[in-house]
């Protein structure tokens, strides 16, 4: 056999033995035999594409774990997960979009993840923005791409339609039913989005403002059109936010305007409970006991923790 021939057939050994070592470390190895069929189909690429084929997946390999997939914008993303702890009231449609966000980002394999991403962005994602904002952790770089992408259009449709509806409440009257109706569309429109905390710190507070002056406005003008919900908007956000005072100021309103509805004896027990201010909470607590307020489980359970 010439030299030459040795060579290549010394090339072909090689390739062989790197093939069927890259088969077995997965399969043997790291036991990912989920991904079986894939791992089989690389080595035959690479048995049949000798040198090239390894070539290929090597560069590949390296690409994915050196190489950026370039720049993003993600000025408007914070990566903390601590905000995103929700403090809403427990919605089952929603939880159940939550669980599904977070099994789409612990897939081991890497493109069954990308792809689980995908289908989550393209299906019911309006109440899963702070579920799908934890994907920004991933350790793919292509699924917190997706996830930041989306948001970052999903922020950006908001504070276009924020600052139209604010413009179009501008030129009206505010003694007139439709502009009274616009603001009760966007401070429900602002809370839905707010709420699940997508937004920097500095731009929570600064939309939340914007919400309070909204309300202030309504409050002021058309204190009829102060429906319980809008108190419960704003009370909320801001309570989000630790601003207590400013809380304490629109639960009093809350409890004047409509003192036989049970959340406006909650949002008070809450606040009070949170800022450890014990003297207030069971103040209020006898206010609902002596009223016809019907009392829902949560309530209770506020109840029993400050008892216990």
């Amino acid at each position: 056999m010439t030299r030459s021939g040795i060579i290549f057939l010394s090339i072909l050994i090689l390739n062989a033995l790197i093939a069927v070592g890259y088969l077995l470390w997965y399969l043997i190895f790291k036991k990912d035999t989920d991904n079986r069929k894939q791992y089989v189909m690389h080595t035959v690429i690479m048995l049949l594409c000798p040198v090239v084929g390894i070539l290929y997946f090597f560069l590949a390999f390296l690409k994915y774990h050196f190489v950026n997939l370039g720049e993003r914008d993600l000025t408007d993303v914070e990566f903390s997960k601590k905000r995103h702890v929700p403090r809403v009231k427990a919605d089952e449609e929603r939880e159940r979009n939550i669980v599904a966000v977070e099994e789409a980002i612990v897939v081991s394999d890497q493109e069954k993840k990308r792809i689980n991403m995908l289908n989550v962005l393209l299906g019911e994602t309006e109440e899963s923005y702070s579920a799908i904002a934890l994907a920004l952790d991933s350790d793919d770089s292509e699924v917190a791409h997706y996830a930041a992408s989306f948001l970052q259009s999903k922020m950006d449709t908001f504070r276009e339609n924020v600052r139209k509806m604010q413009q179009k409440i501008e030129e009206g009257d505010i003694e007139e039913e439709e502009c009274q109706e616009q603001i009760l569309n966007l401070i429900r429109y602002m809370n839905h989005m707010l709420k699940q905390k997508v937004f920097t710190r500095v731009e929570q507070v600064d939309y939340v403002s914007q919400m309070e002056q909204i309300c202030e406005k309504l409050f002021q003008n058309a204190r009829d059109r102060m429906i319980p919900a809008c108190y419960e908007c704003i009370l909320g956000r801001i309570m989000d936010l630790r601003e207590y005072d400013r809380a304490e100021l629109w639960g009093s309103r809350f409890s004047e305007q409509y003192p036989d509805h049970l959340s406006s004896y909650k949002l008070r027990l809450k606040l009070y409970f949170e800022t450890n201010q014990n003297d207030k909470f069971f103040e209020v607590l006898d206010q609902l006991r002596a009223s016809s307020v019907v009392v829902d489980n949560q309530t209770l359970e506020l109840i029993r923790m400050v008892r216990g």
